[in-house]
């Protein structure tokens, strides 16, 4: 387990609960259990009596059903069950694992459509063969690479290179391309992107539990990461990822409150993190290199820990409505623009936004917020 991942397990460990062992409940207790064996034999008993016999083809098919495979692909023919990541993935069924060994697979438009399927780089050689490393995918441009339109989906390990073309858009890995508000639990984790024409990872019209996490993201036509969920629930974590030379942003995302962007890396792009939310934490990111570190559209966030290297002087960090009691909280972060002793000025905007009968009016007016207590020394991110 990485050390990303080992921060999300920890994180997201419900806590337990301690039970109140008392004299009165174990008695208690005791007579339930007793009650309870009884029960359970009479009904027991029943459901024998009300069960059809299975014939062996029933039980057959009940096992094909939930069986779960693990299916091999390697480059080298006679090495493997695929040579094809994608004849693959076609092949398997909900619950299978594909393990796609060390080589060089010139493919795109890889649609993983089956939930519970697992799709897991390994970086070294199945049989014979001089590759080494991660197993990597070389698109063409004209399609994205990895595509995923199914629940419960593991994207590990794997080095993917998709070069620009004249298409509009396709990216390396590409969350729910279908509209549908129906996908959730997907962990794309460890893979190393480059040269999409759009994206990086592009994840849309998902639900739920959607982690991004320890990826090494470059030379993007537009953010390296981008979240644009419009689904009415959607909860993601962005943690440990290395993102630099993307031309628009690092990371991207709109319209979702209570998440969570922690530990990554971001470098030479325009702006390090752009968003549009409220109540979502941004700790311990390093963002060097970038015109601006970030661009929040929302209130009542945590911008905590962070370091901003070599950024712009004069930038609108913030964005936020007039009207709007709420502020963001910059808490302990560090600046290389700071003099070292005072509160961090921040600049930003608040608008007004006046309707009227025909015509709309919006005025912008520039704003400060503080960190308060920002510190000398940079993080060790």
């Amino acid at each position: 387990m990485s050390e990303a991942q080992s921060i999300i397990m920890n994180t997201t460990d419900p806590l337990k609960k301690r039970l109140n062992n008392t004299t009165s409940m174990k008695i208690w207790g005791k007579v339930m259990i007793q009650k309870g064996l009884v029960v359970a034999v009479i009904f027991l008993f029943i459901g024998v009596c009300m069960i059809p016999s299975a014939t062996s083809g029933q039980i057959k098919d009940l096992k094909q059903t939930n069986s779960k495979a693990f299916i091999t692909v390697d480059d080298e023919p006679g090495d493997a069950d695929f040579t094809s990541i994608k004849e693959a993935v076609n092949a398997s069924s909900p619950g299978d694992t594909i393990e796609v060994y060390s080589g060089t697979y010139p493919e795109d438009g890889i649609l993983l459509r089956k939930d519970n399927v697992s799709l897991l780089g390994v970086s070294h050689e199945l049989g014979e063969g001089n590759d080494s490393g991660q197993p990597f995918i070389k698109g063409n441009g004209i399609d994205t690479v990895i595509k995923i339109d199914a629940s419960h989906v593991v994207v590990s390990n794997f080095t993917i290179e998709n070069p620009e073309t004249e298409t509009l858009f396709t990216a390396g890995i590409f969350v729910n391309h279908i509209p549908s508000y129906e996908q959730n639990n997907i962990t794309i984790s460890e893979c190393v992107i480059t040269n999409s024409s759009h994206t990086g990872i592009y994840v849309t019209y998902t639900r739920d539990n959607i982690r991004i996490i320890g990826n090494h993201i470059s030379h993007c036509f537009l953010h390296g990461i981008a979240i644009m969920a419009y689904s009415p629930v959607s909860s993601f974590v962005i943690i440990g990822n290395v993102i630099t030379e993307c031309r628009d942003s690092g990371i991207s995302f709109d319209g979702h409150d209570h998440q969570n962007v922690s530990f990554n890396r971001i470098s030479n792009c325009k702006m390090g993190i752009e968003f549009g939310a409220d109540n979502t934490i941004v700790y311990g990111n390093d963002i060097e290199n970038c015109s601006l570190g970030i661009r929040c559209g929302g209130v009542r966030n945590i911008f905590t820990k962070n370091n901003f290297k070599n950024y712009s002087r004069i930038g609108f960090w913030f964005q936020k409505y007039l009207l709007w009691p709420w502020k963001n909280k910059w808490i302990g972060n560090y600046w290389d623009t700071w003099k070292g002793s005072g509160p961090k000025t921040i600049l930003g905007f608040v608008y007004l936004d006046l309707y009227g009968e025909w015509i709309r009016f919006i005025f912008l007016f520039p704003w400060v917020e503080f960190d308060w207590h920002p510190v000398k020394e940079p993080y060790d991110i």
